[in-house]
């Protein structure tokens, strides 16, 4: 493995990466999932489409990529696991930040699933969730032993 074919899988990383950040950006301002949005609605379809066709342009026009993997590119296995690396990343990278951004929204709605993300930050869902079951657990095993 030469360099030519590391500078290729790190290219295909942050391909996988930014392009998966422009989609979660422009889908969580598209179905107005508020505990997920870092910036604003619309600022957020524009930084989502511009990362989406920038790194497509970027990854394909700045140099030859379509190489087989039996000169240099990168076979299907490669490709697999890092668009799953770039994509888990990302989507990682906006539960975090988003996360912190909107701590303060509102908890304890009785909405489940996605319908939560639009009034509350998915670690302070994961977190009420987590309290409720330890609550419950709690109570649960008291019962039977108490007495």
């Amino acid at each position: 493995m030469g360099s030519g074919m590391e500078k290729f899988t790190a290219d295909y990383l942050l391909l996988s990466f930014l392009s998966s950040w422009g989609v979660l950006l422009l889908v969580t301002a598209r179905e107005r999932l508020s505990g997920l949005l870092l910036l604003g609605p619309r600022l957020s379809q524009l930084a989502g489409v511009f990362l989406v066709v920038g790194t497509m342009i970027w990854f394909f026009a700045s140099k030859p990529r379509n190489i087989p993997d039996t000169l240099a590119g990168l076979d299907g296995n490669q490709q697999a696991m890092l668009f799953l690396g770039g994509t888990a990343g990302a989507l990682a990278l906006l539960l975090l930040l988003s996360s912190l951004k909107n701590w303060s929204m509102a908890v304890g709605m009785p909405v489940q699933g996605m319908e939560a993300l639009r009034h509350a930050s998915y670690l302070r869902l994961v977190v009420g969730k987590l309290r409720l079951r330890w609550s419950f657990g709690k109570t649960r095993t008291k019962a039977p032993f108490s007495g």
